[in-house]
């Protein structure tokens, strides 16, 4: 007699090796910015410093939340952008913010864009909260992401805050959080700049689609 081998079966091994191997690159990712902070000397209020290391852990726990509810491999980036930016706000300020995060539905990206990008969006939303409004005023912050082509993400990030100051350049000053979203980006292979005006601060990042990225759906 033959038995029969149902296909959820035959897959639960390969399921089990990409989570262990998704878990494994976000701890590396998490423990990687942990020490970029301990060695720039970074670490001023401890307090601030382990509620953001706690945000970032909490970005890349609802990454993973979100894969287990999803089609294997894929996340809906409107949902996750809106969470990841619910939660760095809950975590680092108290004061009002008016967020809008715009990108359709159908935008499924896989493992290794969405959490890159969750990521950059938390450390930009916290350099926002801490720099944008020096007065305290309440900060307005917009996402957007869109498929100009069916092979690339356009990812743009902008706030209406101060800006940087003058001369001040962020690919090559800044702290960790600026290093961080630099090494996010190369990690992407993405075309990613900054803007900076009297309006408010920009980052924009164009990422392939092909391969580690997002999934193919011209649609989405």
């Amino acid at each position: 007699m033959t038995k029969r081998t149902h296909s959820s079966d035959v897959r639960q091994p390969d399921l089990c090796e990409e989570a262990d191997y998704r878990i494994s690159k976000s701890l590396t990712m998490i423990s990687g910015l942990v020490r970029l902070r301990a060695y720039k000397g970074e670490v001023i209020d401890p307090r601030a410093l382990l509620l953001e290391m706690a945000d970032r852990i909490d970005t890349v726990a609802e990454l993973h939340a979100l894969l287990s509810r999803s089609e294997p491999g894929t996340i809906q980036l409107s949902k996750y952008l809106q969470q990841v930016c619910a939660l760095s706000t809950k975590a680092m300020s108290p004061r009002r913010i008016c967020l809008a995060v715009t990108c359709v539905p159908e935008h499924l990206v896989r493992f290794d864009l969405a959490m890159p990008l969750g990521l950059i969006a938390a450390e930009l939303l916290s350099n926002s909260l801490k720099y944008a409004h020096p007065a305290g005023v309440p900060l307005k912050v917009e996402i957007v992401c869109r498929r100009p082509r069916a092979d690339r993400l356009h990812f743009t990030y902008q706030d209406d805050g101060v800006g940087f100051p003058e001369s001040f350049d962020p690919r090559r000053d800044g702290g960790v959080g600026m290093k961080f979203i630099k090494s996010l980006s190369e990690r992407l292979k993405g075309d990613y700049g900054w803007s900076s005006d009297s309006l408010g601060m920009g980052f924009s990042i164009l990422a392939p689609t092909a391969g580690p990225g997002v999934s193919g759906n011209p649609r989405s």
